[in-house]
């Protein structure tokens, strides 16, 4: 029997046995496996390596460029929010395409849509008082990763402390809470001998009207709705790693002092608030805070009925007048933040505020103090300058204050001033936000 000559298969055949039978090759009726099939994987030719195709570059229409990232820092205005004034930074921004986040998820930008919110990623580095300017420090896309470098660094304020009365902001912004006549009462000297006590790592009593939390809700919630605090607010730890006054007292100025007066329940919410961080810090041994308390009146019943009674419209606490001028002793200097070497204070050492001042005494000019402080994170400037009045024997509040460095962004040195932002075109100060962000603060940017 003569064979036939098969053809020779390639040497990489391969054999496959199909499971199941294909449309073409059984019929509806039967479904038995259909036969060795034969299957052949024709060889590739060899070829060079090609480079992967770079998202991007032109090449790739569909991928967008890599979006800028990195901080920078602009000059915040007085008179408006943090997050106002960045928000309006953003919008600016929007107009480069180079700033827009290009990185963002489908949900991202669908959520950044619906809520109208500026296409460009940022977020800031420390919240700064609306009735303050200076230093704000900006993140853009991943540069908000780098912010908490910049809550954790010391900063440096520029403060004008308006001596006279005490208000319920620690600030011009507030309603009055104690007058104190200060005029020609308060010396160089006595500053100087305060200031050596507030310095190096002192205990805080933050002011009520501020962004810490409680409970889920901000302390100026608490204060605007005139509820009580879930807890107490413990002292906080901070450092003044320096401080010293500017200049001259001046009592020939433009600033004013504010004429509204608090109400009885801000009065007493301010009391209770404050008692309760000065009860803390007597439990950390400061005389001083004892010190204050006892000025005040207190005895520990600041949170009871009959006090809170004594405190209705119409009525005056029994504690608050004073017959002699408010007077510092050298002990009451020192007890600030050197306690143990000191016995138990007297009651009259700091006076008490007067409430009964006369209408001369209220529109006659009271001096106006500025001061220079570098301190922690954490620190704040409108709780240190209440506090320096009250060691004083006086009542003061902050008339003007201006960050004017934090970390190694400067006024004057590498932030964007307020008036580029607000009035220029993005083209004149985008190429000093591009450089920074690139290059650092540390970097000299030539115009």
């Amino acid at each position: 029997m003569q064979l036939r000559s098969l053809p020779i298969l390639p040497t990489n055949a391969i054999f496959h046995r199909q499971t199941r039978p294909s449309i073409r090759q059984s019929s509806p009726f039967c479904s038995t496996p259909s036969p060795l099939l034969l299957k052949i994987n024709p060889r590739t030719p060899q070829s060079t390596p090609t480079r992967p195709i770079d998202p991007y570059t032109n090449n790739n229409p569909r991928s967008a460029p890599p979006s800028m990232s990195g901080t920078f820092a602009v000059h915040k205005p007085a008179g408006v929010s943090s997050a106002t004034f960045m928000e309006t930074v953003q919008r600016r921004m929007e107009a480069d395409p180079e700033f827009i986040n290009t990185n963002m998820t489908r949900e991202e930008r669908q959520k950044r849509k619906r809520r109208k919110m500026p296409k460009v990623k940022m977020g800031h580095g420390g919240t700064l008082d609306p009735a303050a300017d200076g230093v704000l420090v900006l993140g853009v896309n991943e540069g908000t990763k780098r912010l908490g470098e910049y809550l954790n660094c010391s900063k440096t304020y520029e403060v004008i402390a308006h001596f006279g009365c005490s208000t319920t902001t620690y600030d011009a912004e507030g309603s009055v809470l104690d007058r104190v006549s200060t005029t020609d009462k308060i010396t160089k000297e006595m500053i100087e001998q305060v200031l050596q006590h507030f310095r190096g790592e002192i205990q805080q009593i933050p002011p009520i009207y501020s962004a810490l939390k409680i409970a889920g809700s901000k302390l100026y919630e608490y204060a605007r709705n005139l509820e009580s605090l879930p807890r107490n607010i413990s002292p906080r730890p901070v450092t003044i790693h320096s401080l010293e006054v500017m200049g001259d007292i001046l009592y020939d100025h433009e600033y004013m002092l504010p004429t509204k007066e608090a109400t009885t329940d801000e009065k007493f919410q301010e009391r209770v608030f404050r008692d309760a961080g000065l009860k803390e810090l007597v439990k950390l041994g400061n005389k001083y805070a004892e010190m204050e308390l006892q000025s005040l009146g207190d005895k520990g019943s600041s949170e009871s009925a009959p006090e809170r009674e004594s405190l209705a419209p119409g009525a005056e606490p029994a504690d608050v007048e004073v017959t002699e001028p408010p007077t510092v002793t050298t002990e009451a200097l020192a007890l600030v933040e050197h306690p143990a070497k000191f016995s138990e204070p007297e009651s009259d050492q700091l006076a008490a505020p007067q409430q009964n001042l006369s209408a001369a005494e209220i529109t006659a000019p009271h001096p106006i103090v500025a001061f220079r402080a570098t301190v922690s994170s954490g620190t704040y400037i409108r709780s240190l300058v209440h506090d320096l009045a009250i060691a004083m024997g006086a009542r003061a509040h902050v008339a003007k204050l201006t960050r004017t460095r934090q970390g190694d962004w400067e006024v004057g040195k590498n932030i964007i001033p307020a008036d580029d932002v607000e009035g220029k075109d993005l083209s004149e100060w985008a190429p000093k936000v591009k450089f920074y962000m690139t290059n650092g603060p540390l970097a000299e940017y030539k115009e």
